[in-house]
């Protein structure tokens, strides 16, 4: 509610700048980039493109991107507005379409309006910084264009919900590298060993010796044998055991992963280049829903966050997000 509420006052905004501003042109731009959290590949830059003239009637908005962006990118048909708290969308907009790095939305009989434009980042722009052009167009033949500010695109990889639990059947086996859970068929049938970092389990309780203590829901190594949970054993065909480091959060949260508009809280890049493990165990217990936890693959080679959207403490299941740094 308060971004489009944001949205409404920017347009109101026009006025004023026609009337108050040195600029003697009839035609007004602005934007505000709605997407707060890190810039990830496969993921959604969302704008607000406001638009307003004085002298007839808007006739386009034009987008211009640094590359052609994925399946997706384009302006939306609507324009939207806040009314008791709720949020209603008014079709304002036709022919909305993307070609290649240009997309455009041809406005229907509207002075003043404001459209969203998505940009579905592509892998060519990891890593790199990018600009964004928009332009409007009038029913006069006025033209103005502005440029956005430069952004710069993640190296992570993210993935939202992977649901986990610990029948047969159910994806326990946890890749960093492939940011994916396998059941344990996967797993052989694909020869992916190598390739599992930690484990998810449920159990009350660990039994060691005589001393037994909570358990809960937990990750560990394939190397972290003395903390399978009991019952719980790898197949002798299992060749190779990773011994991933893992230090537990419980107060560090995530906007994108939680998908929580509210939460600007993330973990970035820098998070990510400057963590260390010096204090790191290859197995983490009695994990809590919105907890997190921070790991190193064996090899030195990724650095994840792995947050925990879902678990229900009554069921041996869980739904983890991931983002993976690769060093």
């Amino acid at each position: 509610m308060k971004k489009a509420f944001i949205i409404n006052i920017l347009l109101m905004a026009f006025l004023i700048m026609t009337s108050c501003s040195d600029d003697k042109s009839p035609l007004k731009n602005d934007y505000i980039k709605r997407t707060t959290g890190p810039l990830i590949v496969g993921e959604t830059i969302e704008f607000a493109y406001a638009m307003g003239t004085t002298e007839g009637k808007l006739k386009m908005a034009i987008a211009e991107a640094p590359v052609a962006g994925m399946s997706g990118t384009g302006f939306e048909n609507v324009t939207w507005r806040t009314e008791a708290g709720k949020n209603i969308s008014t079709i304002v907009a036709r022919d909305c379409k993307t070609e290649g790095n240009t997309s455009s939305a041809h406005i229907i009989d509207a002075q003043a309006t404001t459209l969203r434009y998505h940009y579905i980042i592509p892998e060519e722009l990891r890593g790199k910084e990018v600009t964004f052009t928009f332009t409007c167009e009038s029913g006069v033949d006025e033209r103005t264009s502005l440029r956005t500010e430069t952004y710069k695109i993640s190296e992570m990889d993210m993935n939202k919900q992977i649901v986990l639990g610990v029948g047969n059947d159910d994806k326990r086996y946890i890749s960093i590298e492939d940011m994916q859970a396998y059941t344990i068929s996967e797993v052989e049938a694909g020869n992916l060993y190598s390739k599992i970092d930690f484990i998810y389990a449920y159990a009350a309780k660990k039994t060691v010796g005589a001393t037994s203590y909570d358990y809960k829901h937990a990750f560990f190594s394939p190397a972290a044998v003395n903390y399978y949970p009991d019952g719980f054993s790898l197949p002798a065909t299992w060749a190779k055991k990773n011994s991933t480091l893992m230090e537990k959060k419980l107060y560090v949260w995530d906007g994108q992963l939680k998908n929580d508009v509210n939460t600007n809280i993330y973990v970035d890049d820098l998070d990510m280049q400057a963590k260390g493990f010096d204090n790191a165990l290859n197995f983490i217990l009695d994990l809590r829903q919105d907890g997190s936890a921070f790991m190193k693959t064996e090899d030195g080679k990724y650095c994840a966050f792995i947050y925990i959207s879902a678990l229900p403490s009554t069921n041996a299941s869980a739904t983890i997000g991931i983002k993976r740094y690769k060093y």
